[in-house]
Order: C-alpha cells, then structure tokens, then sequence
C-alpha cells in the first residue's frame, strides 16, 4: 500500500505541476478570480482618490465626484486654481484607473462572451442546494460506471452528488461538484460529511484508494463502495476502508460468459 502512496503522490505533484502551468499561461487566474480582483483594485483606487482629494482640499462628496468623473475619463474640468500636486496626482489617478476598468470591463465582456459567469451563478446556487442535503450518496467519476450508478441510485429515489474534474461531463439533472475527488475541500464541498454513502467509480485504482483513505478520515460513519479495476487493488482498497469492493471487469465477463453458455435462459434483449 505503501508503494501505492507512494505513486499516487508522485502523479498528483505532476499533476499539480501541469494545472500550475495551464495556470501561468491564462493569467495564472480564472475569469471570476479576475473580476474579483479588478473590481477589489478599482475599489482601492476610488477609496484613494477620494482620499487623496480631500487632502488637497476639496470636500468628501466633490472629492468622491471628482474621482469618479476622472477615472471615468468623462472630465467635467478641474476646479479652479489648481496646483501642480493636484495635476499629478489626477494624471497618475487617470493612468491607473483608466487601465482597471479596462481590464475589469474586459473580463466581463469575456465571462459574457464565454458563458462563464452564467455558469459561475449555476455552479453557486447548486452549492447552496448541495449544502442543504443530508443522507445522499455522492458519486466520485461520471465516467460510464459513474453514470449507470447515478442512474440506478436516482431512480430509487436517493439524492446524488457527483463529483468529477471535467466540466463537460456534469450532469444536467443532478447535482455535480466540478473539483478533484481527492482533495479534502472537494468531498466537503459534496457533503461528505452528511453523506450516507460514498462510491468511488473513477477508472484509477490509485484515485479510489486514496479517496477511500481521504473520506474514511473525514467521516468515519460512511458506507463506501469502491471499484476496482484489478484484482491487485481489491485488498487494499479493503484495507483503505471500502465496505464493499466491487470489480466490474470480472462482473460483465461473467455475466457474459453466463449468458453464452446458457444461451436459453437468456432475457430477450440483453445486449
């Protein structure tokens, strides 16, 4: 199991290596992240100019105005017999918040554009139902597995949550966690620690053993069912704390073997 750590480690660092550079390269950012931070530093540059109005001697509310239409580039006029400290500061004020709104008004036009913000809001007010929950089951890889069990668990009325890292395979009609399984913050972000059950359907043995160790610790309580892609990984995934282990592989071969064997009894249909 060890030896097993010991990889899993050494793929996540790269993997980690990999996001930080994807990361550098778009701005080392997300969009909201951006907006976040272009709206916190126009903010910063209104609070200052107003500030730095007022102590050369204008009034809070002419001070707030005058901030307002020079960063704006509207420029109604300067009041009369200005200085020079008053003429830098509003050069140097017009340089610097000219270039945010730039840069904020672009990011949202990008987030529009893109259909990130519309997602952003979708993804938040899905958290919020999410946080709501209790009892469900949440589901770790929407791959084929993953969604043949969200389907089975769904229909018999069981509330699911699923958690996967690409965006493209949420599902539409439940509720999904975009993150990796095996951080911390992306189990509790499904509700790991309401949960009443955990499935770890992901097509890495690795990925499953270390979640089963990960959610294990978070809740002790849980019900965890694993799958395993070889017949190496049953063991230890039991050893990691899965209650049950399941192989899917050796399940469908046998299943199929069954049904060519006994040709007779099989349903009509079966595929």
């Amino acid at each position: 199991m060890k030896g097993v750590l010991r990889r899993r480690r050494s793929r996540r660092s790269s993997r980690t290596r990999s996001e930080s550079r994807r990361r550098l390269v778009s701005g080392g950012l997300e969009p909201v992240e951006r907006l976040v931070a272009g709206l916190t530093v126009l903010t910063a540059i209104l609070a200052a100019g107003t500030t730095g109005y007022v102590l050369l001697g204008l009034n809070v509310l002419d001070a707030l105005y005058q901030t307002v239409i020079t960063v704006s580039t509207v420029g109604y006029g300067d009041p009369e017999n200005v200085g020079g400290r008053y003429q830098l500061f509003t050069i140097v004020l017009i340089l610097l918040g000219t270039a945010t709104s730039l840069y904020t008004i672009g990011v949202v036009i990008e987030m529009l554009f893109e259909g990130r913000l519309d997602d952003h809001v979708r993804r938040r007010r899905m958290q919020r139902s999410i946080d709501n929950l209790s009892g469900h089951a949440v589901i770790c890889g929407y791959g084929q597995v993953g969604r043949a069990i969200a389907a089975v668990m769904g229909d018999a009325g069981t509330e699911v949550v699923v958690i996967d890292r690409d965006p493209d395979a949420g599902p539409d009609d439940r509720f999904m966690v975009l993150g990796n399984a095996t951080d911390d913050a992306t189990l509790r972000n499904a509700g790991i620690e309401r949960a009443d059950s955990l499935v770890l359907a992901m097509d890495s043995d690795v990925d499953n053993l270390y979640v089963s160790l990960s959610a294990r610790a978070l809740c002790p309580h849980l019900f965890i069912v694993a799958r395993a892609n070889s017949a190496d990984a049953l063991p230890k995934l039991q050893q990691a704390g899965a209650d049950r282990v399941i192989n899917p592989h050796l399940i469908g071969g046998a299943h199929m073997a069954a049904a060519a064997l006994h040709q007779d009894a099989a349903e009509d249909g079966e595929h």
